[in-house]
């Protein structure tokens, strides 16, 4: 029976019963308890007790779980034994414990008020902090070794702390294996570390300090305990007051520019002008905001404009041309922001010249949210770094309002944009075009350099703009002595910084984009570019593209989810109102229940959450993501075999995504891994000795394979065994990080990175996710990325110190990009055996040499399913930050970094694909305008085969870290058949090849159309021999 109303809940443990003695008569009874007849004393009368239906000797009527008497009260439980019930009697202590009621700390029955708490209960007076016995509260509830602690002592003493602020944990927080540390987090530090690499800190948030210190029983409680646990009450919701809002402000900028950005991508792909020019202007405003957060902390200003502040500043860098690299960012984004606006111009135009460059707008949209991630990160660590130093948070608080106000703009953007057609972005003066920071009259601008004294000449500073005054009727400007004299002039000059003029530029863009499409539309009503039928529809764009974006966001919530601990748990409290006790010699029978009133908890109190697992929601690093899906897409040879059913008239889309599989490496076990290689190998075999090539050997690779597999689950005790002998065999964690095997960093100084392709974390070495992690928070564009080698001493110095901490995360913020990147081929080129491996090399070589396109992907994709598992997998996360780079090879007028996926190929590809027999120091490329020419003379042909097959790994990033259709196929198969070892596996494959079973139709290649006046021109993509580059057709 249960009782209970809104707010809490009554629960009835057993039904009491009662004991009555026996006068009545004196015939003999069996006692219940030892099987003996009760004899009664006809002298004493000793009573015959009864209870339950049973009799016992007095001295019988004992506890059944402590033996102690009985009387005068028992309590009746009900103890359920193989099915059935048995009521068993007990005492007061058992009953409460059976029931377990009694308190964690006293361990006296729980009888009234008590408290659930961290698995335990408590009465109230022990439901208090052991050091200074001060109540717990309900939602204020730590514990420590089994110890119940106030939210003061727990914070001082025992709570975990945060590797980022280095404030305590006193809530939620994240646990993150990295290497042989295990780091915890609160979930925001961990959210701005995750995307923008930068810390909040004590300093940074002008805050004092929390030391953590040791507890000492001996020494008494603080006499100040209530002013402290105040202050330190005080300092943490300030602390949390800033990291929530600095956290939840920017993450939503994030959310919101990702959304336009996508859109922005999605009209592209379905020739939306209007969708298309709407996002960009959306996003505009947004910009906007982030631009007027930027101006708010003085960073792209002149000189004079910020004399009072720090000229050290960004201090953490130690390279000269930090500063100028950022300063040029919104310059850069502003230029890719106008290249988007020339695509949408162009789409919808008859001139065959208006086709676009798939690459080209694949990059603007990557480059936009590169810029715009740098930018925002670039801003939030000023803002901190000018808190350090005017000792205050006003900068940061400025920052975040500003970027805050981009939540206004949500919809029709253009009516925020109130800008003439005809407005002029000239100065008035010279008539040249105005682009960086000026001075403002109503609609009139003019250069700084160019505003001065119509009368004096003399030149006005920015700072002295107020005081100046403007005569309409004659255009003029004075100064403050000459407009004395002047009674028509009126003030009203304003100062124009870089960032707000280049968002007025970007303004006129729009506007004029906007007038020129709604006159086409209006004019020449826009035929249907989806009107001929050997194009696919617009429907049929948007739903891929819309595919393409659920893939993103799933893939992204299962690799990304990471499970939120608690510290604090939230304690029930709980009434014990009623209890089933029986007094002997009532002389009646009682019927009483065991009632608990428990307040009802609140909704998720104490639950562990998943934090990152959102998938209906973009951010700026999932762009590049859609980008590298959409240009995998592009690439596939049968991404357009569904033209000729269209042409036959048929409304189906049956688009190649179908013959993907979907399923990606990082999700298959060992032992599906195994099967693949042995499938793969026996695949291999058949493929060489078909064409007569028997110049590989085997033998050698089978026997590597057969090595990983594991006893058979069946045999329990050799799997036992195996365990064990592997177990003690186990080598001792690596001393050193640069020239260690790849399998040993992995294992002991690894970490579950986010950075593969597929749904699920990959184990890379703790460098290469420090490294690649740090590299996508730096401006990529800048020239020589990859193929500069940095400063050596600064390389030596990194390289010991990583050395020296082999499983610890390294800071590298103060390292520019062309320094990491150097330092990342220095590991790779280091490695005992190359990335691809020595033992595959051959077989590399030999597959770039193969003309068919056909039967080479097909080779490709076999040799990539040998590869060992810590090889794959930093492979993966290498060629898909590497298509990432490659997007930054070209912005406009010459700017980029110039490292396209040719060139990056180049200066990779001796690093991580050799025969081994060389030493690392010679197989590093110098420079990329000069080539190492003893190598390549040492190598010959091989030299330039090994570029293209980095060259294809890295255009098919996408493609080639999935899973091949007619693989897995044969996967199925093989396990279906339960077929386990290399030999069966291998007559199976030979089976299936001898009646065709295999279908490769995946690779082949059919010539693609060519589409007019469509929103690209669909290419059919090539690897040539030497240069391994895409060629678009022009």
């Amino acid at each position: 029976m249960v009782k209970g109303n809104m707010h809490s809940s009554v629960n009835i443990v057993s039904t009491g019963t009662v004991l009555q003695d026996n006068h009545s008569h004196i015939n003999k009874k069996i006692c219940s308890h030892c099987d003996k007849p009760i004899n009664i004393d006809k002298t004493n009368r000793k009573p015959a007790l009864k209870a339950l239906g049973k009799y016992f000797h007095e001295e019988c009527f004992v506890c059944h779980d402590c033996s102690r008497p009985l009387r005068p009260k028992y309590f009746p439980f009900d103890h359920q034994h193989n099915g059935n019930v048995e009521t068993l009697l007990l005492c007061q202590y058992d009953y409460f414990k059976r029931n377990g009621l009694l308190c964690h700390v006293c361990d006296e029955p729980l009888r009234g008020l008590y408290f659930t708490a961290f698995g335990n209960r408590y009465d109230e007076e022990h439901f208090s902090c052991t050091i200074c016995k001060t109540p717990c509260g309900v939602k204020k509830c730590f514990i420590h070794d089994d110890q119940l602690y106030c939210r003061f002592h727990f914070m001082k003493y025992f709570s975990k702390r945060c590797i980022g602020c280095k404030f305590p944990i006193s809530d939620q927080y994240i646990e993150f294996p990295k290497g042989d540390q295990v780091l915890c987090w609160h979930p925001e530090c961990y959210g701005i570390h995750k995307y923008w690499h930068v810390d909040l800190s004590s300093d940074t948030l002008n805050l004092p300090e929390i030391p953590k210190l040791e507890f000492n029983p001996t020494i008494s409680t603080e006499s100040n305990y209530s002013e402290q646990a105040s202050n330190l009450d005080k300092q943490m919701q300030a602390f949390s007051f800033i990291l929530n809002k600095t956290w939840s402000i920017l993450y939503r900028f994030e959310e919101e520019a990702a959304s336009c950005i996508s859109d922005m991508f999605q009209s592209l792909t379905i020739s939306d002008q209007k969708k298309g020019v709407e996002a960009t202007a959306l996003l505009v405003l947004k910009t906007g905001c982030l631009f007027k957060g930027l101006d708010s902390l003085n960073i792209f200003q002149i000189d004079t404009q910020q004399k009072d502040l720090p000229h050290t500043l960004p201090s953490y860098r130690e390279s000269p041309d930090f500063k100028p690299n950022y300063l040029k960012l919104p310059k850069n984004l502003s230029k890719k922001l106008m290249i988007y606006l020339q695509f949408l111009r162009k789409l919808n135009q008859d001139d065959k010249k208006s086709s676009l460059n798939i690459s080209l707008c694949m990059s603007t949209i990557t480059g936009l949210a590169q810029y715009l991630k740098l930018l925002t990160r670039y801003g939030l660590h000023i803002a901190l770094e000018r808190n350090r130093y005017l000792k205050t948070v006003n900068p940061l608080m400025k920052f975040l309002k500003e970027v805050e106000k981009n939540e206004i703009f949500d919809s029709d953007p253009f009516r925020y944009i109130n800008i003439p057609i005809n407005t002029n972005d000239n100065c008035v003066r010279c008539q040249t075009y105005i682009q960086d920071e000026c001075i403002q009259f109503n609609e009139y601008r003019w250069h700084l350099k160019c505003f001065s004294c119509n009368i004096c000449s003399e030149s006005i500073k920015p700072s002295d703009v107020t005081d100046a005054t403007f005569n309409k009727e004659k255009m003029f400007i004075l100064c403050s002595r000459c407009s004395v004299d002047d009674e028509v002039s009126v003030p009203g000059f304003k100062y124009v910084t870089n960032l707000s003029q280049l968002i007025f530029l970007l303004k006129i863009a729009l506007v004029k984009t906007k007038t020129v499409m709604d006159l086409q539309n209006k004019d020449n009503k826009v035929a249907n570019i989806y009107e001929n039928g050997n194009v696919p529809s617009k429907f049929s764009m948007e739903q891929t593209y819309i595919r393409t974006l659920n893939d993103v966001k799933r893939l992204k919530s299962r690799r990304e989810s990471i499970r939120v601990s608690n510290e604090k748990k939230e304690a029930r409290k709980s009434v014990v109102l009623e209890i089933p006790e029986t007094e002997l010699g009532s002389g009646k029978r009682e019927d009483k229940n065991l009632i608990i009133k428990t307040d009802t908890p609140t909704e998720n109190s104490g639950r562990d959450e998943q934090l990152f697992g959102n998938n209906k929601t973009l951010t700026l690093d999932d762009i590049s993501r859609i980008v590298a899906a959409e240009q995998a897409r592009e690439l596939r040879p049968n991404a357009f075999t569904h033209f000729k059913t269209l042409e036959d008239g048929s409304d189906e889309f049956n688009s190649n995504e179908r013959k993907r599989t979907g399923v990606y490496y990082s999700e298959l076990d060992k032992s599906a891994l195994v099967t693949l290689k042995y499938i793969s190998l026996s695949l291999l075999m058949s493929d060489l000795k078909k064409f007569n090539d028997y110049s590989f050997d085997f033998e050698k690779l089978r026997q590597q394979i057969s090595r990983e597999v594991r006893p058979s689950q069946n045999g329990n005790f050799w799997n036992k065994m195996w365990n064990i002998v592997n177990k003690d065999g186990k080598k001792s964690a690596p001393r050193k990080v640069f020239g260690t095997n790849l399998d040993d960093l992995s294992l002991y100084c690894g970490v579950d990175s986010e950075l593969g392709v597929g749904p699920s974390k990959i184990r890379v070495p703790v460098l290469v996710d420090e490294l690649i992690s740090s590299l996508k928070q730096l401006d990529m564009s800048v020239e020589g990325i990859f193929r500069k080698n940095g400063n050596i001493r600064r390389l030596r110095e990194l390289t010991n110190q990583i050395d020296a901490f082999p499983s610890r995360s390294i800071d590298f913020s103060k390292e520019n990009a062309i320094q990491l990147s150097a330092l990342l081929k220095k590991f790779l080129r280091e490695l005992p055996d190359p990335l691809l491996t020595s033992d595959l090399y051959l077989l590399w070589i030999s597959s770039a040499k193969i003309s068919a396109t056909v039967r080479k992907q097909k080779l490709f994709s076999l040799i990539f399913a040998l590869l060992p598992l810590y090889n794959r997998n930093v492979l993966e996360v290498l060629l898909s930050f590497l298509n990432w780079t490659s997007s930054f090879s070209y912005i406009e007028n010459e700017m980029g970094s110039k490292m396209d996926i040719h060139n990056l190929s180049t200066v990779i590809a001796p690093n991580i694909l050799s025969s081994g027999l060389e030493t690392p120091h010679n197989v590093e490329m110098k420079s990329l305008e000069v080539p190492a020419d003893t190598f390549a003379q040492n190598n010959g042909e091989n030299h330039f085969l090994a570029i293209e097959v980095i060259d294809f790994l890295i255009t098919h990033s996408e493609d080639i870290c999935m899973v091949p259709t007619f693989l897995m196929k044969l996967l199925e198969e093989t396990k279906n058949l339960k077929l386990s070892t290399f030999e069966d596996i291998n007559a199976y494959v030979l089976e299936s090849l001898l009646h065709n079973k295999i279908d490769y139709s995946e690779f082949e290649i059919r010539k693609s159309p060519i589409v007019k006046n469509a929103v690209t021109k669909i290419t059919r993509s090539s690897v040539l021999e030497v240069k391994g580059a895409i060629e678009i057709s022009q």
